[in-house]
């Protein structure tokens, strides 16, 4: 590439590529330019660099340059996966955050009496169970049972009050708002339902500290049934009406309580329906009958066929 330099000549080629490039100083290359006038060695060294540098710039004049923006786009790209995590988290936060606010403001909006008749029914049926004073262990199982029964229709008679026009003095405000009813029902299940757990475990504890046992035993006898007929409770008033659905309610569960306490007094035959409380069929039928209300709900009808 370069021409070979004589081992006893001083040149200047070692800084042929800074003059060239304009690099040097005045009074360097002021230098270099009066060795070159002398030494051809050097002049052809210089050459060869010039040829160099052409080629070069011809190279990179056929050479399409990067757009302005490359680097910009670049960024861009890195900081995508990060606003999109951002993003992600903030939407989460949102929708965390209005699903608090529908779920908060359905308490006003539940009708007055399931708070009060609910907590009635549960203190009806502890005075009950307290005025029976029961002494031997069947004594005590026949009270344990009637509170079960006041517990399970307390609970489950909310159920039937929570959606629909007849019972909701502004379903028709609600049903014109972009808030989904699905999620109102469901937010106004979780309080009812909510409300009568925390009256069924207060009025056990009372039950169990007057007549010994443990909490937890006596609290399975009522949690699956009442679970069940809630949601029961609730998809019959969808389909017919509140009221045919807590007398369903109050049937079933007396059909499950009362005749088998009655059967050794009465030589009539009663209809008893047993279902255990503790099945998981309990359970799994809740479950079904509250996503069957869930796909229901949508079905109800708008405003202007009220």
């Amino acid at each position: 590439m370069t021409t070979p330099i004589p081992e006893d000549s001083t040149h200047v080629v070692d800084v042929l590529p800074d003059y060239l490039n304009g690099q040097l100083d005045a009074a360097s290359t002021r230098l270099v330019r009066e060795h070159l006038v002398s030494c051809e060695t050097c002049q052809l060294e210089l050459a060869s660099w010039q040829a160099i540098k052409g080629a070069a710039n011809r190279m990179f004049a056929l050479t399409p340059s990067p757009s302005a923006h490359l680097m910009q786009q670049v960024w861009e790209k890195i900081d995508a996966p990060r606003e999109t995590q951002m993003s992600q988290h903030w939407r989460a936060v949102s929708r965390l955050r209005r699903f608090w606010l529908v779920f908060r403001s359905q308490i006003p909006l539940l009708h007055k009496s399931i708070w009060v008749a609910s907590a009635l029914v549960c203190l009806l049926g502890l005075i009950l169970t307290l005025l029976m004073n029961p002494q031997t262990l069947a004594q005590k199982q026949s009270a344990g049972d009637l509170l079960v029964l006041f517990i399970v229709i307390a609970g489950a008679s909310g159920s039937a009050f929570i959606s629909g026009s007849a019972v909701d003095p502004g379903f028709e405000l609600t049903i014109a708002t972009p808030t989904s009813l699905r999620l109102v029902m469901l937010c106004r299940m979780v309080l009812v339902l909510g409300y009568s757990f925390l009256l069924g475990l207060l009025a056990s504890a009372v039950f169990a500290s007057v007549y010994g046992g443990g909490l937890w035993g006596f609290v399975q006898l009522w949690v699956g049934p009442l679970l069940f007929l809630s949601s029961l409770c609730l998809t019959i008033s969808l389909f017919v009406s509140s009221i045919f659905a807590l007398i369903c309610t109050a049937v079933i569960e007396a059909l499950q309580t009362i005749p088998a306490r009655l059967t050794h007094l009465l030589s009539l035959p009663l209809p008893e329906l047993v279902l255990n409380p503790t099945s998981p069929a309990l359970f799994i039928g809740a479950f079904l009958l509250i996503v069957f209300a869930v796909v229901f709900v949508p079905g109800q009808p708008r405003p202007g066929t009220l």
